[in-house]
């Protein structure tokens, strides 16, 4: 009897340890993006200060590129663009255009609507990063997986060396109105977030807004690569 105390209070020692470890771990700016890493799960954060960053999802609806990316340019602010494959090959001098503005290119896969098994989703992937290399000379190192089933995505970015992220905020920039979509940017963003938008003509309009709003907060809108600390 006594043996199984003596056992019973070692567990609860180390448990207390392993509690008091992981309190420390994850109180730490950048707890989320370390933790994503050591499980091979997506990361939803960075850990910038004063900074957060812009994740554009373009694949079908791009019609305003041409106006956010002159919109970026004039505020002097970066982003970055998860494109898929089949959009890339179709749409070559606007990729050259982001890179050369210095924008970060992440893939979205090549047919972002597959999904399914490891080994599909994994070619899937590698055959974007060949076309967007192919199309502006720049082989992505960020892969947003959007609506793809997380744990296959995140498995076939470790095969693939890619760096998983997803987004702490989505702003749904397909829904409601330029004003909507610049208030949900701006409602208490924290520090290191990554913003998803989308490239309408909504998202265009309320780009200035965001950017001069975030400026207000003493925020600096940069690449997903910057928050998490990869450059």
């Amino acid at each position: 009897m006594k043996m199984r105390k003596r056992s019973g209070a070692l567990v609860n020692l180390l448990l207390i340890l392993l509690i008091a470890a992981l309190y420390f771990a994850t109180s730490r700016p950048d707890a989320a993006a370390a933790v994503a890493q050591l499980y091979y799960a997506p990361v939803y954060r960075g850990r910038a200060e004063d900074a957060i960053a812009l994740q554009f999802a373009v694949s079908w609806e791009a019609a305003s590129l041409d106006s956010i990316l002159d919109a970026l340019a004039a505020h002097g602010a970066k982003a970055t663009f998860a494109v898929s494959g089949a959009w890339a090959e179709n749409n070559a001098a606007l990729l050259l255009r982001m890179a050369a503005d210095g924008h970060e290119i992440a893939t979205m896969g090549n047919d972002p609507s597959l999904d399914g098994k490891l080994s599909e989703v994994q070619r899937d992937v590698a055959i974007s990063l060949d076309k967007i290399e192919a199309a502006c000379g720049v082989r992505p190192l960020l892969y947003y997986s959007g609506a793809r089933n997380v744990t296959v995505s995140a498995r076939a970015a470790k095969k693939l060396d890619l760096t998983h992220v997803l987004s702490t905020l989505d702003l749904r920039c397909a829904a409601g109105s330029a004003e909507e979509i610049k208030q949900r940017g701006l409602n208490d963003p924290i520090e290191g977030s990554i913003l998803l938008m989308q490239p309408t003509a909504a998202a265009a309009e309320a780009l200035p807004g965001l950017l001069n709003g975030f400026k207000g907060k003493g925020l600096e809108a940069v690449r997903v690569g910057d928050v998490l600390g990869l450059g």
